[in-house]
């Protein structure tokens, strides 16, 4: 359980991340704005919009019941969400059923409490966000479970394409740490990069 927070934590370290591999799985992502989303509701909390979060770090992981990577990765995300949200760190799990298919809140909230993340939620039934970011154009693409790192401006400065996280994922550039939440900052618009 440690290696994925460690792993998460480092990745708050990469809002300025050293670019990515060009033959990197999402790599013409980092450094563009992110995607406008539209989840078809959200549980636990109001509609939140990337608007509405400027000034915030917003961690968005795709996750479904059933996946043990995102049964690995949520505990982490759960740590992280309470230990930085008061420095500005939003964590959204974006809940996607496979196949698509419309699923209660009652039995979302049971999967995410079995879980253990306890943050907003974003139900993204048929996947149209999830295409937004990530699927559409790319038939090669075949996780979903993936994270987005966004920084205070809405920018998309982290990625990880699914599946199991380890350190190497993180360690891009030199910019790994054992310090997770140096760039998360209480000031607004503070990241390696002076943006």
């Amino acid at each position: 359980m440690q290696m994925p927070l460690l792993a998460l934590g480092a990745a708050l370290n990469l809002l300025a991340a050293a670019p990515a591999s060009p033959s990197a799985p999402g790599a013409e992502r980092i450094g563009r704005p992110a995607p406008a989303w539209s989840f078809e509701r959200w549980i636990r909390t109001a509609p939140l919009s990337l608007d509405a979060l400027r000034g915030k770090v917003v961690l968005i992981r795709w996750w479904t019941d059933g996946c043990h990577y995102c049964a690995a990765t949520l505990p982490g995300l759960e740590a992280l969400r309470t230990r930085y949200a008061d420095r500005g760190l939003v964590v959204v799990g974006a809940y996607h059923p496979k196949p698509p298919r419309d699923v209660s809140d009652r039995k979302i909230l049971a999967f995410a409490d079995k879980l253990g993340f306890e943050g907003p939620i974003a139900v993204d039934r048929e996947w149209s966000t999830l295409d937004r970011y990530w699927l559409a154009g790319h038939p090669e693409r075949d996780w979903t479970s993936v994270s987005f790192l966004i920084d205070r401006e809405g920018v998309i400065r982290w990625l990880h394409g699914g599946g199991e996280y380890s350190p190497a994922h993180v360690e891009v550039g030199g910019y790994g740490t054992r310090d997770p939440g140096r760039h998360v900052q209480a000031r607004q618009g503070t990241s390696r990069d002076g943006a």
